[in-house]
């Protein structure tokens, strides 16, 4: 789970137990804008592959043009599906995010994650000590640079992302990981173990 930092809260109690508390608010508009673009643009893609299979299919030259030449018919097929997965698989992701809030709480030695988003519902609760480390990760998007943390789970579906851009600038990522009181994992690390 991505945790934007939205409302973010971290604070150390009298007996020294961290709370980390990341709300993550509905998607805005622009998300759901760029999902709409992007639907835009693919539709004439699939429409002109659709008016060009049901041509070639209903004449019955080109069936046997590909019959005769089934390395080429091949090619074809193969690269429709190619171009469809690398359409398909962006979209099914911003769909997932259109929507999507949640909350991620970790109180004492407990992780608390509940999300819901259009596609998708997680809910769990984890003990901190389950965690095997936080991984500090920077991620260099289009928008800019991104620091965010990753509780690491032997159980890869339970990792929990924090990202820690637009927090308090005085909540870094050392102050994060030495308040939650995990090692530190690096990256390379944190790849090879996944």
């Amino acid at each position: 789970m991505l945790a934007r930092a939205d409302d973010f809260l971290t604070k150390v109690s009298n007996d020294d137990a961290p709370l980390v508390r990341v709300v993550h608010a509905r998607t805005a508009w622009s998300t759901m804008l760029g999902l709409v673009a992007a639907g835009a643009m693919t539709l004439p893609l699939f429409g002109g592959m659709f008016l060009l299979t049901s041509e070639a299919m209903s004449k019955p030259d080109a069936v046997s043009r590909a019959l005769a030449q089934p390395l080429s018919t091949l090619q074809i097929v193969v690269g429709i599906l190619t171009l469809s997965a690398l359409l398909l698989i962006p979209a099914r992701r911003m769909v997932a995010g259109v929507g999507r809030a949640g909350i991620v709480e970790i109180d004492g030695s407990v992780v608390k994650v509940a999300e819901k988003g259009f596609l998708s519902k997680r809910q769990f609760s984890e003990p901190l000590e389950a965690y095997r480390g936080v991984a500090h990760r920077i991620r260099t998007t289009v928008s800019g640079i991104q620091h965010e943390l990753v509780l690491a789970h032997p159980d890869a579906r339970r990792d929990v992302v924090i990202a820690l851009d637009g927090t308090d600038p005085t909540m870094t990522p050392a102050a994060v990981i030495a308040r939650l009181g995990l090692p530190e994992i690096t990256g390379g690390e944190f790849a090879r173990r996944r």
